[in-house]
């Protein structure tokens, strides 16, 4: 029983992992970033805008976002995709993906009514982007200094699709070991039934994609469970 036992423990140490990599950016030189903005008819005559500060952010470098949103009929939606120019990852190459830890460093600068900007974690896949659908806000209340602000445990389904047209769709991305590249990034936006001006910053915009064990890992520990079976009979 004490052999079994330990033979056991051996197993489950030598058992595959599953692996991590993160994508982090503290200084956001505008070449680094891309932004594509997507809004609905009802936001027609909207602009957003994303600059690098070297000053004031958490603690240096940090990009602020403008959000203008002119509304003509309620509701207009204005989104922002803010992407990463090195951060893609390949799930037919690199793994299956079981979660996404996102986090971000947020700012807002503008004492107003609402929640300063939805923000969240960003993928374009197959030229489609997709979004949080639960947003992450900042109240100008508690968000007037720079506090954090994360995400963590996201999968395929905590995603929408915002189409060419700054509609809402339930599509999701695929993490599935068939699913193509995805780039990483962020997004802002706002939504209103009238037009308003948003000022937010970003910093320390943290990715970390959890992978699945390999599946020639799996086998291979699977395997090894069985030869070590039979030679206990």
């Amino acid at each position: 029983m004490i052999r079994t036992a330990a033979t056991l423990i051996t197993l489950a140490a030598l058992a595959p992992a599953a692996n991590a990599i993160t994508f982090f950016d503290g200084i956001f030189n505008n070449a680094d970033w891309t932004l594509t903005q997507l809004n609905n008819a009802n936001a027609a005559g909207s602009a957003t805008q994303g600059l690098q500060f070297l000053t004031g952010g958490n603690p240096n470098e940090f990009r602020r976002i403008r959000n203008q949103l002119t509304v003509s009929t309620p509701t207009g939606t204005l989104h922002g995709f803010h992407l990463n120019v090195t951060a893609f990852y390949d799930p037919s190459n690199q793994g299956a993906i079981t979660s996404i830890d996102y986090s971000e460093d947020s700012i807002n600068f503008v004492n107003q009514t609402g929640n300063g900007q939805g923000s969240g974690l960003a993928i374009l896949q197959n030229g489609r982007f997709y979004r949080t659908s639960a947003a992450l806000v900042m109240p100008y209340a508690s968000y007037n200094t720079w506090q954090p602000n994360a995400q963590p445990g996201l999968t395929a389904s905590s995603f929408w699709e915002v189409d060419a047209f700054g509609n809402l769709s339930a599509n999701t991305p695929d993490f599935s070991a068939s699913g193509s590249i995805m780039q990483l990034g962020f997004w802002r936006g706002n939504s209103n039934n009238g037009s308003i001006n948003t000022e937010c910053g970003i910093d320390n915009w943290n990715v970390v994609i959890h992978q699945a064990p390999a599946p020639g890992a799996a086998a291979l520990f699977a395997i090894g469970g069985l030869a070590l079976a039979r030679r206990r009979r």
